[in-house]
């Protein structure tokens, strides 16, 4: 009796048709960039030299390389597109961000917030974050009230709070640059995130076992969830990709939040310690990058293939 071999082709091609697993490798790749995106702050601040060329001038090459990844991804097609704005954003985002705030931590001595027993809670550059959120939210608002303003997240909003007619329709013909919209709503949501959970830790607003920050996580975890559902509904693989950047951003709160709290240990802020655990998350993370590079394309809209 014949056995019939089943081509790794073919294999791929039925998973690619079912949009819900396709979704979710998605949601994966986005989510696993966390994790990744940890080793590579933590190896930047702890494992170069202290000097200023080898830590700040790397980490800011590193952020022109992700400006790079941006702008190539302009003309790309809409999945090619979307990745290239995601991956630019998670360098500039830890090239740029993480070690401009490490820096201006250090150099002006801003130190860290402690709780009433004197526990440290948040780094000097925890409190330069939380403060940057007064620009953050009139930036937010402005690009809000954009009529051709394309972030799936700010949109989420513009809709539920009920000002998307008021703004007037998005202008025809304008082909959106979906590695720009990737890469800008990666920043946002990552800042944004992060302001609010490092406002609501802070002692001085609420603090780690403080009811408001239980009642807090318990939304974004209900408002989570929320969004992942929304996630699998959507089915052109480059507006999966923009979407689970907003979904995921959301999720990673959970994961922040709970290490507080002593739930787990991230092993990923010591790869030192974890080298085998680091390596599985980085090539599973490269493996869904390139399945999704190589999805199908359809030549006259630039979108996934059906």
């Amino acid at each position: 009796m014949s056995e019939q071999t089943i081509a790794p082709s073919e294999t791929l091609h039925d998973i690619r048709k079912n949009t819900l697993i396709v979704s979710l490798l998605v949601y994966c790749f986005i989510t696993l960039q966390k994790p990744i995106s940890h080793m590579v702050v933590v190896s930047l601040i702890y494992a170069m030299p202290a000097d200023f060329t080898w830590k700040y001038l790397v980490s800011f090459v590193y952020g022109c390389i992700g400006v790079v990844l941006v702008y190539k991804g302009l003309k790309m097609d809409e999945v090619k597109g979307s990745i290239m704005g995601f991956l630019g954003a998670m360098l500039i985002w830890d090239g740029w961000f993480e070690l401009g705030l490490d820096f201006f931590e250090h150099n002006n001595h801003i130190p860290m917030v402690k709780d009433a027993a004197g526990t440290p809670v948040l780094l000097g550059s925890h409190n330069i974050l939380e403060i940057s959120g007064l620009f953050l939210l009139p930036i937010l608002l402005l690009t809000m009230f954009n009529k051709d303003m394309r972030c799936r997240m700010l949109l989420w909003i513009r809709k539920s709070i009920g000002i998307r007619d008021g703004l007037g329709k998005p202008t025809p013909g304008i082909k959106p640059q979906v590695s720009r919209i990737a890469a800008t709503e990666y920043v946002f949501v990552n800042w944004f995130m992060y302001v609010l959970m490092i406002t609501i830790l802070d002692p001085r607003v609420a603090g780690t076992w403080h009811p408001a920050t239980y009642l807090l996580s318990a939304a974004i975890f209900v408002w989570s969830l929320y969004l992942l559902y929304r996630h699998t509904k959507q089915t052109e693989v480059g507006l999966m990709i923009r979407y689970a950047i907003g979904a995921a951003g959301v999720c990673w709160y959970n994961f922040e939040i709970t290490t507080y709290w002593g739930w787990y240990t991230e092993f990923w802020i010591r790869p030192d310690l974890n080298p085998i655990s680091c390596a599985v998350v980085i090539i599973v993370f490269v493996a869904i990058a390139r399945f999704l590079w190589t999805t199908p394309i359809n030549p006259d809209t630039g979108k996934s293939a059906k």
